[in-house]
């Protein structure tokens, strides 16, 4: 494919895309202040595991913070030359906060570290974005398997993306308003829990526990090969049930100690304080990992999945996480029941997420992908800019509200239409471009399509060529991983492009919620947007109805600040 620039490029009137792009922002920013979302859907789309996994390792400080807020995404291909083999991928970045010093795209090569394995785990430094990518990269192709590498690896990654992970432990106290731990150790099962008695082999990490439940044991085999085995049955669900719980509680008071020694700026004090929080999520990771499904049983086919029915989601009563804060840190609409799921379910999605590291690592330390990780690798890293704060006003949205449902009879005003949506509409647009839309739109551009758009092209000629090239083997498969699930709008975009442009992304699944969100100005038709818009409209005319039947007299219960779909990832 030959490589452009922008004077070969299809760059068209951006008259009609503003006017979609200010009525989007509006509508989505309307729709989040108003706590509107949808279903959510399963994360279970099949976006392959080396670039899920490896995506999940890129939150360090530089990304996730109260500071710097910064939402990743991430598109590769694994390419072949008949003689060895490349990972070719591409990082977006997407600035979240209006007050982000970056003004334009910065396209950046990644290469391989120059440190040693030991040296990049044995340092305690905080580094950018993609001096971690670097180091993450070197310390997982140098990799030598060994209990102590093992050991030091997971921990030089924990304390690297320690904030996300803190922010993960302490979830349910946004998701559930309980402590998940303590309804673990609180549960009294019923007499016949478990149909059956069950003798499980011990495995290695169980005896590395610190002491606590004594679960019963029995020697087993021939004498001179004898194996310790462990009972599950009725008589004993609640020591395991109370063996997870002293494992969260352990782990929430470690990252505890490590958050108020860093604040004391106790060198010695966080690091070993980290060591321990880096200890239990891999005795975590062990627990929920293990083949003899021991949590799942638990949390899915006793009556303990019942002490978590029925919880309100929602803050703790009384917390106020404040206006500036727009982007929802918790993750908490990523903890949305997915269709037909449990509330033990929707627990043990809970846990999953906290071991997210440990399951990354001993995914891409596997042979499989560690012979992937060895090769050549063409990394790049584009960082796009906060979106303007242009947004369509009142005016504009009642009218373009009105014409699109013209022809159908409404029992509701104008100046009622007005009442509800004039609190929920700011002055400028606090949302941006999710950085998998900006993904889509690229994959979009630079595939086989007979047609490129692209409105006032935000990107530079010579990033254009190099994207161009490495985005090429990408558009085959349009993967699409992220650090925690896309959107409603993101996941609509996906939908619409399946529909008008016969495009099939591999996308993770969406928590529903509607956040307010910008389309890309690169390789998505105005068409296609003007579709999304129209979708748009017909939720906000659910939830216009469904205020009105509510208020009556105009009362309406409107959010204080905006959710955001995005951490990175």
């Amino acid at each position: 494919m030959a490589a452009c620039t922008s004077q070969d490029l299809n760059i068209l009137d951006a008259s009609e895309f503003t006017l979609v792009e200010r009525r989007i922002r509006a509508l989505t920013t309307i729709l989040a202040k108003m706590s509107h979302g949808r279903e959510s859907s399963s994360d279970r789309q099949q976006v392959p595991p080396l670039l899920r996994h490896f995506v999940n390792l890129l939150t360090p400080a530089d990304v996730f913070s109260p500071e710097v807020k910064k939402a990743i995404a991430a598109t590769g291909a694994i390419t072949h030359d008949g003689i060895s083999e490349k990972f070719q991928t591409l990082v977006v970045i997407q600035n979240l906060y209006p007050r982000s010093s970056l003004t334009e795209s910065k396209l950046e090569e990644i290469t391989k570290s120059q440190k040693s394995f030991q040296e990049i785990v044995n340092s305690n430094d905080d580094v950018s974005l993609n001096q971690h990518i670097s180091e993450i990269w070197t310390a997982l192709a140098s990799f030598e398997r060994s209990g102590d590498n093992e050991l030091a690896l997971a921990r030089f990654v924990i304390k690297r993306c320690r904030q996300k992970l803190f922010t993960r432990i302490f979830l349910y106290q946004k998701t559930w308003r309980v402590h998940v731990a303590q309804k673990l150790a609180d549960w009294i099962p019923a007499a016949n829990e478990i149909s059956e008695t069950r003798w499980i082999d011990a495995p290695e990490w169980f005896f590395r526990l610190p002491p606590g439940e004594d679960v019963p044991t029995r020697k087993h085999g021939p004498p001179d090969d004898q194996v310790t085995q462990l009972e599950f049955s009725s008589k004993t669900v609640h020591l395991w049930a109370r063996l997870l719980s002293r494992i969260i509680l352990e782990l929430e008071s470690y990252a505890t100690e490590a958050q108020k020694r860093e604040s004391e700026g106790d060198t010695l004090g966080f690091k070993s304080a980290m060591d321990t929080v880096s200890n239990r999520c891999t005795a975590l990771f062990c627990y929920l990992t293990w083949g003899a499904s021991v949590i799942k049983t638990l949390l899915t086919k006793t009556t303990l999945a019942s002490n978590f029915n029925g919880f309100t989601p929602g803050g703790i009563p009384g917390q106020d996480v404040g206006d500036e804060d727009l982007y929802d840190p918790d993750e908490s609409d990523d903890l949305n029941p997915e269709p037909y799921e449990s509330s033990g379910g929707r627990v043990l999605r809970y846990l999953k997420s906290i071991i997210a590291w440990n399951t990354a690592i001993a995914s891409l330390t596997t042979p499989i992908y560690s012979k992937i990780i060895r090769s050549e690798l063409s990394l790049s890293l584009l960082e796009v800019p906060h979106a303007s704060s242009d947004i369509a006003n009142l005016d504009e949205t009642c009218d373009a509200y009105f014409n699109s449902f013209s022809s159908k009879a409404s029992f509701i005003s104008k100046d009622q239409v007005i009442s509800i949506l004039k609190p929920c509409l700011p002055q400028t647009f606090p949302g941006a471009v999710h950085a998998e839309a900006t993904l889509m739109g690229l994959l979009m551009y630079f595939s086989s399509s007979p047609s490129r758009v692209a409105f006032q092209m935000p990107l530079r000629d010579d990033h254009v060529v190099v994207l161009e090239k490495l985005l090429e083997p990408a558009t085959t498969e349009n993967i699409i991983a992220v650090g925690r699930k896309c959107c409603w709008c993101c996941d609509r975009l996906r939908f619409q492009l399946l529909l008008d442009n016969k495009a099939r992304f591999k996308f993770p699944g969406s928590n529903g919620a509607i956040y307010p969100w910008s389309p890309p100005r690169v390789g998505v038709d105005v068409k296609v947007l003007q579709k999304l818009e129209d979708a748009l409209f017909e939720e906000l005319r659910r939830v216009i109805e469904r205020e009105a039947n509510f208020s009556g007299s105009g009362s309406i219960l409107v959010r204080t600040t905006y959710p955001s779909c995005h951490s990175d990832t």
